[in-house]
């Protein structure tokens, strides 16, 4: 657990060695490229047992490359059989057909594209990239991620169609969520952030939104089994419940104190916050409330975890804003970013300690590429 905790630091390392360079698009380019290759080293060349997705997708990769029938089969194609979406179904198609049968690569493609993407995504938010790493790899947002290979691909288009939304470019949006539900179905559930934003931001509307996702978790076997998903395998688990899970609650938990500290900072800055961002905070909560009847569901928050922290951080880290317009106040905010840190530290050594088959992350290897054996069937694989 030392090693990874040391590898979070390395992060604030880099933040603090780019200060040499005098010039901000130096130092934000610098960040950048350590960052991602701290990232790629990590998680592009992880062993198959570490997060635990990882043997799955590795597993179905190398099953389909070993039938030539595959092989020369269309790339379009689709298989009901796989239970994966019909985008991902095609990339999967094309990687192994055109660019290597190794299962390896499907590993090392979602890491460099989700590395990518997520480093593109803080640099739009901040130019303070190393520390803003720090704070997503400690938050754990990242763990999941790199787990979840199809949601996070849809995460991209998420990515970009957020900054289009921000901009009232609805139809754009939309098409680019739609794109994602090719890899993941998770994503039409962010085709309600539009109607949330036609939404006056006001105490009544807050109200009735919440009420709605109260109503939407009594009510959302009966919906699930009208939707065909009565014999889903998440579903009847859920059902033979007798408590709420202790990963929701921790979440709904985490999450009022991040929306909590956005709306604070905010006010702080005597700013006001985003339509789309307020109702992204709202959106979010509905999920966590949602999430406490049904698990599988906290899915959905994967999408705005990480722009949540950033919309706390773009405020924290932003030296022109009033929170830092004073020694006093810069004092404050810092021990605000310190405790913050803290806490999210303490949270994910737990995890990873405690409950380590949330993410499987102890023990960390790196993968073996000169051995020609990797036994992939490591954690028991239910429904995706």
């Amino acid at each position: 657990m030392l090693i990874i905790v040391l590898y979070f630091f390395s992060f604030v390392v880099v933040a603090l060695v780019s200060r040499i360079f005098k010039n901000a698009g130096t130092r934000k380019l610098f960040e950048i490229v350590l960052c991602f290759c701290l990232l790629f080293g990590f998680f592009g060349f992880r062993d198959i047992t570490v997060l635990n997705d990882t043997p799955h997708y590795y597993g179905t990769y190398y099953h389909l490359s070993q039938y030539n029938s595959y092989l020369h089969s269309s790339v379009f194609g689709f298989s009901p059989a796989l239970k994966f979406e019909w985008g991902y179904q095609v990339l999967m198609h094309i990687l192994i057909k055109y660019v290597s049968r190794n299962p390896y690569t499907i590993i090392l493609f979602s890491s460099f594209i989700f590395i990518w993407g997520n480093i593109r995504m803080i640099a739009k938010f901040t130019d303070k990239v190393a520390l803003s790493a720090f704070i997503l790899c400690i938050s754990g947002v990242w763990l999941d991620q790199f787990s979840l290979i199809r949601q996070t691909i849809a995460l991209l288009f998420f990515y970009q169609a957020y900054f289009l939304l921000k901009k009232d470019k609805w139809k754009s949006y939309v098409l680019l969520i739609l794109l994602g539900t090719l890899f993941h179905t998770s994503a039409l559930t962010l085709l309600a952030l539009p109607l949330l934003k036609c939404m006056k931001t006001n105490t009544r509307n807050v109200v009735i939104v919440l009420s709605s996702a109260v109503i939407i978790a009594c009510f959302i076997y009966y919906v699930l089994g009208l939707l065909g998903f009565a014999g889903h395998l998440y579903l009847k688990i859920s059902i033979h419940r007798q408590a709420a899970p202790t990963a929701a609650i921790l979440n709904g938990l985490l999450m009022i104190l991040l929306i909590s500290a956005i709306f604070f900072c905010y006010h702080q800055n005597k700013t006001k916050l985003d339509r789309t961002d307020f109702w992204l905070c709202i959106f979010s909560i509905c999920v966590c409330i949602v999430t406490l009847v049904f698990l599988p569901l906290f899915r959905i928050n994967v999408y705005t975890w990480p722009i949540l922290y950033m919309i706390l951080l773009t405020c924290l880290l932003n030296e022109q804003s009033p929170i830092a317009s004073t020694p006093r106040k810069r004092a404050f905010r810092n021990s605000f970013i310190v405790l913050l840190s803290a806490v999210l530290l303490v949270r994910i050594t737990v995890i990873i300690t405690v409950k380590e088959e949330w993410y499987h992350v102890l023990p960390y290897s790196f993968y073996d590429f000169s051995d020609r054996y990797h036994y992939y069937n490591i954690y028991l694989q239910k429904e995706h």
